[in-house]
């Protein structure tokens, strides 16, 4: 799988994101839906739970929305890819 990773703003603060680049294999995982639950759970034991409301809810440490995943600090991200490629 690939990441492709970027940056982007959230209530005005740097997030660095991550977009996993999943193929469509329905036969297995039906385009990524296992990988996308098995990747927030690891998130959410790894850097606690995200925000309640999502990204609406201002200075989260991280978030899944949009297809990415945003983390507030660039050391997350760069464990996550380490964790996911």
């Amino acid at each position: 799988m690939q990441l492709e990773c970027l940056e982007g703003r959230i209530h005005g603060s740097r997030y660095y994101t991550v977009k996993p680049q999943f193929g469509w294999d329905l036969a297995n995982d039906w385009g990524g839906v296992d990988a996308w639950q098995q990747m927030t759970e690891w998130c959410v034991e790894t850097f606690g739970p995200s925000a309640e409301m999502g990204v609406w809810e201002p200075g989260a440490r991280w978030y899944a929305n949009n297809a990415k995943f945003w983390f507030r600090r660039e050391a997350d991200r760069t464990l996550f890819v380490l964790r996911w490629q």
